[in-house]
């Protein structure tokens, strides 16, 4: 199974609405750990990214900065790791796009709205539950 880091704020519950609607993958959750030393949270996030396959990028509109995100695809690219960043503050922040455009060039893809990132997982899920599947 794909495992997925879900990088990105806390500010809404965003995470369980992608672990809800996404059958088939494994996710790694940074909420889930409930550690509040910045070393051991950041130890924990860095361990769980290099343990996935996919890190799913959430920037959400309403978030003041994303400078941990972008820490965390960062890691991700040099990694290898595939990175699928959704940023849905560029699209009315010609100032923060400006500043993300180094994240935007490292992602494999760049999508504007968590619906359709979530409709991009829903495909990797279904290309690992059929490959799964035609090997038994």
């Amino acid at each position: 199974m794909l495992k997925v880091y879900l990088a990105g704020g806390f500010r809404s519950s965003w995470q369980d609405t992608v672990i809800q609607e996404v059958n088939g993958l494994v996710f790694f959750d940074p909420r889930a750990h409930a550690l509040s030393e910045k070393t051991e949270y950041t130890l924990w996030d860095l361990e769980a990214i290099r343990n996935c396959d996919i890190l799913f990028g959430y920037f959400e509109a309403d978030n003041p900065g994303g400078f941990a995100l972008a820490l965390e695809v960062g890691f991700a690219k040099a990694l290898g790791k595939r990175i699928i960043f959704v940023d849905e503050k560029s699209r009315s922040d010609d100032q923060m796009k400006h500043y993300l455009g180094m994240v935007h060039a490292v992602s494999d893809t760049v999508i504007d709205d968590l619906e359709q990132g979530i409709a991009l997982l829903r495909s990797f899920a279904l290309l690992t539950k059929s490959s799964h599947t035609e090997s038994q």
